[in-house]
């Protein structure tokens, strides 16, 4: 699989803390699959950051978090459980999981003006945890998908489809397209300038990643009223709690 960057971070790989992400990251750039991989998507609703947008040829497109250790939860409260004991965690990753989905779904409607839905699969991995019946209860209501242990991302992927009932021949000239235009024109994968693309190359020279066009957010009391971006002005009111499927 083709991924973005071409390498994980070098200053983040004996970072405790992004261990469970270097094991996604390298898991799915060993893929046999087609396909692309953004790793740390920051487009997101306030200060969500998706962890990974992945596209897979003839399979779907994902969005990704990855939480490392072991989290709880309690009486509807979400908690990591430490070395110095069991801390509240501020946001619900299921959360951020749904919520990184309905942004990348949104941008590439949008962006790449597609005439079809782009459906966007929400998935939540915890490499290092066994499953949780409390955490995946939740999950099936709030409709996100989550994959536990260190196992194959990618056949978890296609088992998260077929539970799913989706059927989406994601064809390599849609990924091109939806990247191309969700990147602002920075990253290429048809070929045209051969294996690097102009963003991967500015992005190696500079260590900066490609940037999509400037978005401001206006909420209150945990809803969304306004966001404008340099392309579209969107008047909504999105709920952080209750919001519908993309």
């Amino acid at each position: 699989m083709r991924m973005y960057p071409r390498e994980f971070p070098s200053g983040r790989r004996k970072k405790p803390k992004r261990q469970a992400e270097k094991r996604v990251y390298e898991a799915l750039a060993g893929s046999d699959r087609q396909g692309f991989c953004y790793y740390e998507w920051r487009k997101g609703y306030g200060r969500i950051e998706l962890d990974f947008a992945v596209w897979i040829e003839g399979l779907g497109r994902f969005a990704l978090q990855v939480k490392g250790g072991r989290y709880l939860l309690i009486d509807g409260e979400w908690y990591l459980k430490t070395l110095a004991g069991v801390q509240p965690v501020r946001s619900s990753p299921l959360d951020e999981a749904w919520l990184g989905a309905l942004d990348l779904h949104d941008d590439i409607e949008e962006l790449a003006e597609t005439a079809y839905n782009p459906f966007v699969i929400p998935v939540l991995i915890f490499p290092g945890m066994e499953r949780d019946e409390a955490i995946a209860k939740l999950a099936r209501r709030k409709g996100v998908y989550l994959l536990w242990g260190p196992g194959d991302p990618v056949a978890g992927f296609e088992e998260v489809s077929w539970k799913r009932g989706v059927s989406d021949a994601l064809s390599a000239e849609r990924i091109s397209r939806e990247v191309y235009a969700v990147t602002d024109g920075l990253i290429r994968l048809d070929g045209a300038r051969g294996d690097a693309d102009a963003g991967e190359t500015e992005s190696r020279r500079t260590g900066s990643q490609p940037q999509g066009p400037n978005a401001l957010s206006l909420s209150a009391g945990g809803l969304e009223i306004i966001r404008v971006s340099g392309r579209v002005e969107r008047h909504r009111v999105r709920s952080v709690i209750d919001h519908p499927r993309p």
